[in-house]
């Protein structure tokens, strides 16, 4: 498997691992699977191997390897315990995630009945998003302050707030094959639509007829609003290049073939109200102390956390598995 690949599937794992809670008690209230044959046991260790700890408790080897077991798929796992960096960041934040756990209940938080029948790591989760939401919350300023904010924003960067230019467009796409045997047969089938056009053909009836592009021939060729930055260079020069509504162009090559595009419509730049833009500016406000607070919480935490580097090591070389790559028969 390869690093870039693993560091992928690692992280959808690790991320779960921040946020999830000790395991033991719902280990043993569970029946444990059978192991299939070809499987080795899982090799816990004992309980009092500290790998993490600080004022909120500690992190064993065993919940480590718990969770490792739940988080990481069984394909990944050779790759996990062979990366110092992967190991230490997911016993750290199991470290941080018992925490701000502890922070909550403290905060006299706790989780309604409805919950009680939840596996442990997903109760231990809810507990502390909802801490961390309620600190989110407290830190938030009211509506009126958030108002001043977002005004003074707006003032600072206005052109944040323009909408820009906007075009509509219907064109009829003739392919060129491959290598570019046919190209200027295909521009002179191309040439002859534009001198139809240009007569007073119906557009959409050509475009039914002969457009390569199936996303748009049904429905007579017609594409929907779009900006600048949205289609290929020469496709987009051409259209804004168009004046009027029914002007047509002279035929167009992109990488997809020839275009015939007609201008159906311009919106022009527009600048928004700050009434406007005062929506936007909100969700930003609230995402920015969103991230602000959560994070603020999760560095504390992870700053009191002191890792047992002898303790990593040993589990790293109990769980090392040799990779032997798997080579295509001759």
């Amino acid at each position: 498997m390869s690093g870039p690949r693993f560091s992928r599937l690692a992280a959808l794992a690790l991320g779960a691992a921040l946020l999830s809670g000790p395991l033991a008690a719902a280990a043993q209230s569970a029946a444990p699977a059978p192991a299939a044959a070809a499987q080795p046991a899982p090799r816990f260790g004992a309980p009092a191997d500290v790998l993490a700890s600080g004022p909120a408790g500690a992190v064993t080897r065993a919940e480590m390897e718990q969770l490792v077991e739940q988080l990481v798929p069984a394909e990944n796992r050779a790759m996990f315990w062979v990366s110092p960096d992967e190991v230490r960041r997911f016993a750290r934040g199991q470290y941080v995630q018992r925490a701000l756990a502890a922070q909550a209940r403290q905060a006299g938080l706790a989780l309604d009945a409805s919950a009680a029948a939840e596996p442990a790591l997903a109760r231990e989760r809810a507990l502390v998003e909802h801490y961390m939401q309620q600190r989110v919350a407290a830190e938030m300023p009211d509506a009126q302050a958030q108002e001043a904010y977002a005004r003074s924003a707006y003032r600072a960067q206005p052109q944040r707030f323009v909408v820009p230019e906007e075009v509509r467009v219907r064109h009829i796409l003739l392919t060129v094959e491959s290598g570019g045997s046919d190209d200027a047969a295909v521009k002179a089938e191309a040439e002859r639509l534009v001198g139809q056009l240009r007569g007073g053909a119906d557009f959409a009836a050509l475009a039914r007829a002969h457009s390569a592009d199936p996303g748009s021939a049904q429905r007579g060729g017609e594409l929907d609003w779009f900006a600048r930055g949205r289609m290929v260079p020469p496709f987009e020069a051409a259209a804004f290049e168009l004046k009027q509504p029914g002007d047509v162009s002279a035929p167009v090559k992109t990488p997809y073939g020839y275009h015939v595009i007609e201008l159906l419509g311009r919106k022009p730049a527009e600048q928004k109200s700050f009434e406007q833009a005062l929506p936007e500016l909100r969700q930003e406000i609230a995402a920015q102390i969103n991230q602000r607070v959560r994070r603020g919480l999760w560095e504390q935490a992870e700053a009191d956390a002191q890792l047992d580097e002898a303790a990593l090591k040993n589990l790293m070389a109990d769980h090392f598995t040799p990779i032997t790559p798997t080579l295509p028969r001759p």
